[in-house]
């Protein structure tokens, strides 16, 4: 994988200077490989970093003359086998068979509607020469970020934002950062087509589009949630030989290394159920599995309930020791925290961020996999919404949506009796769950939250909110609303495809997998397992007060009982992450100091106020009783750094 870029004129000869001034930006990436080519009206270029090994015969931008195609292309396409037969390769040429080869091929079969066919991570550009179109596309799931400029007759695009920024002025998009520091939590974005900048877009996951002399028409080629057909099958036998079909084909299918594989591992159940998978696969290669798990610092003191478990190593010995070719490294990271590279991952990131909780270790892990050997590192991020699914709150409201009481009563006696907690106070939780929201709000409205801010918990500047209309926008999209919206499967179903999820998690993970020229894979994104996930009637994830009851059930004999049978507690990572701050709050709170005392462009944005008023709260004290004002200082100080930089250019 690596990084593609290019330029197209609809009516002139490409401008050479724009081309040399994004290739110069290019390069301050490290590749395996460079290379640009320009003809007339079109400029394609493509960093290369060796991953799997038929990355490394790419020769990209590649042209074909016999048919006017050329291609750049940003991919591992993972249904290879699929495609090399459709396409009747002969096997001796199979491994000689390029990624780029094989996208090409389905864009001359299928043209705009290739997408669809091709399975794995990629955004890619095609030029077609005789239609004279550029066409470009991104995943189903967004793992690899596109994004493009189009002003006039010049298009430009680029898996990285920087290399665009040659082409236009560098201008901050108002709405984009007033949207969020407004959004409370870790969510970057309200939407996934702008940027942090003016007149920079980003193709959502799932889109392609085609760019001509007429303009930009897009395709959204992939909507999972108009053709769910549920799956019926006669025992849980079955739907246990369906899941791990398709499970199992997600995991091997991305152990297509150049080198080593590596996994960050946690106690959990996705990414224990993926290593396990992965390492009984390499284990017929003699190959290693390589795991990184992040465990509090030393003097960690531990102030969470039992329920907590914050050095999840016990756990994560008991996959090591039943598969022997699992080489865990347990990362304490010491001299690492919060603060220590903020202006490294900004820069790395192209934007503020708010996933400072882990980060650092995050990407030391890449940092250390690819020092080891690794060029394709897994995780199991999306698994709660997909092969560990199953929330008893959500099945619960399907029954009762679907009329089943009497199956509903049985469910809440089961989980009575199976976390010890009586069936009044269950049956309490329910009726909130089942009273239709609306009603709720209202009621809400009335009796607790009768003079709710919805900005209260954010340091936003009021008058940024209102310049942006944001309270009626957010009303209208339910961020930071006064009470929880509950959901039955179905209405669940859109969020476990939604586009700002993946946008933002793909956004973070393209750009730490090419700082560290790894490529970072993730089976429980995989599109077959999600289309999998979403047939699946609602008691396969939950039955008998059971949550999560597919993949405990499937992966019986795969996944140590240690973790398989585990519902009792629950990992935390980066549980230690106000204690590693504690050495630095004098050097933080200088920073947040400057911030207050600074009169630039922060104070456009920030509510200064609100900012004093935390930094009163902790004052020379830092503990965890402090946690929720850090978290919001610590949001504001990475949105001051980035300000900072942009305001030096």
């Amino acid at each position: 994988m690596g990084t593609i870029f290019g330029i197209y004129s609809a009516d002139n000869q490409v401008n050479k200077e724009y081309c040399m001034n994004m290739l110069e930006r290019i390069k301050t990436y490290s590749f395996d490989k460079l290379q640009a080519w320009q003809r007339e009206k079109i400029f394609l270029g493509c960093g290369i970093q060796y991953d799997t090994p038929e990355s490394c015969l790419e020769e990209m931008p590649q042209r074909y003359e016999a048919s006017g195609l050329s291609i750049t292309a940003d991919a591992i396409i993972d249904n290879r086998q699929q495609l090399l037969e459709q396409f009747q390769i002969p096997k001796n040429l199979w491994n000689e068979t390029t990624d780029s080869r094989l996208i090409l091929l389905a864009y001359e079969k299928w043209q705009e509607d290739s997408p669809k066919y091709l399975v794995g991570d990629f955004s890619f550009a095609i030029w077609d020469e005789k239609k004279q179109q550029l066409f470009c596309a991104r995943d189903h799931v967004g793992k690899r970020t596109l994004y493009y400029y189009h002003v006039n007759n010049t298009f430009a695009f680029s898996t990285i934002i920087n290399p665009l920024l040659t082409i236009t002025d560098m201008r901050l998009n108002e709405r984009w950062l007033t949207d969020y520091l407004a959004v409370d939590g870790i969510l970057h974005v309200t939407e996934c087509n702008e940027t942090p900048y003016e007149d920079i877009f980003q193709l959502p996951p799932a889109y392609a589009m085609i760019v001509s002399s007429k303009g930009i028409i897009k395709n959204h080629y992939w909507k999972p949630l108009e053709n769910i057909k549920e799956l019926k099958l006669n025992s849980d036998e079955e739907y246990d030989k369906a899941f791990r079909e398709v499970f199992f084909e997600a995991v091997n299918c991305r152990l297509r290394s150049f080198k080593g594989v590596g996994i960050m591992l946690s106690g959990g159940l996705d990414s224990s159920s993926i290593a396990c998978v992965a390492a009984r696969k390499l284990a017929d290669k003699n190959e290693i599995l390589k795991g990184y798990s992040s465990i509090p610092i030393k003097e960690y003191e531990n102030s969470l309930s039992k329920y907590y478990i914050p050095n999840e190593s016990e756990y994560i010995k008991s996959i090591s020791d039943d598969y022997d070719n699992i080489l865990v490294n347990y990362c304490r990271n010491e001299d690492m925290n919060s603060y220590t590279n903020i202006d490294e991952f900004i820069n790395i990131l192209e934007q503020p961020y708010k996933t400072f909780q882990n980060l650092f270790w995050y990407n030391s892990f890449a940092e250390k996999a690819y020092e080891e050997g690794c060029r394709v590192l897994l995780n199991g991020q999306s698994g709660n919404s997909t092969i560990s699914y199953g929330d008893f709150i959500v099945h619960a409201k399907t029954l009762f949506n679907k009329g089943k009481f009497i199956t509903l009563r049985r469910e809440i006696d089961a989980l009575s009796k199976k976390v010890k907690m009586p069936k009044r106070k269950i049956e309490k939780i329910i009726l909130k769950v089942v009273i239709p929201y609306n009603i709720r709000k209202i009621i809400s409205s009335k009796i607790k939250h009768r003079n709710y801010d919805k900005f209260s918990s954010v340091m936003v500047s009021k008058n940024m909110i209102k310049k942006w209309n944001v309270g009626q926008r957010f009303d209208m999209e339910g961020y930071n609303q006064p009470i929880e919206r509950y959901y039955d499967l179905y209405q669940n179903h859109k969020y476990i495809v939604d586009q700002l999820a993946f946008s933002h998690i793909g956004t973070i993970e393209t750009r730490i997998s090419l700082a560290n020229k790894i490529a970072i894979r993730d089976p429980s994104r995989d599109k077959r397992v999600i289309e999998f996930c979403l047939s699946l009637p609602s008691e396969q994830f939950v039955r008998n007060g059971e949550q999560r009851l597919l993949i405990r059930r499937a992966l019986k004999g795969i996944i140590p009982d240690k973790i398989r049978l585990n519902t009792a507690r629950r990992g935390i990572q980066s549980a230690d992450w106000v204690q590693r701050l504690k050495p630095y709050w004098k050097n933080i709170r200088k920073e947040l100091e400057c911030l207050v005392s600074d009169d630039g462009l922060i104070k456009k944005y920030i509510d200064i106020g609100k900012v004093q008023e935390a930094l009163k709260q902790i004052d020379e004290v830092l503990d965890e009783e402090n946690e929720e004002s850090l978290r919001r200082l610590f949001i504001v100080l990475i949105f001051y750094k980035f300000l900072k930089a942009y305001e030096r250019g």
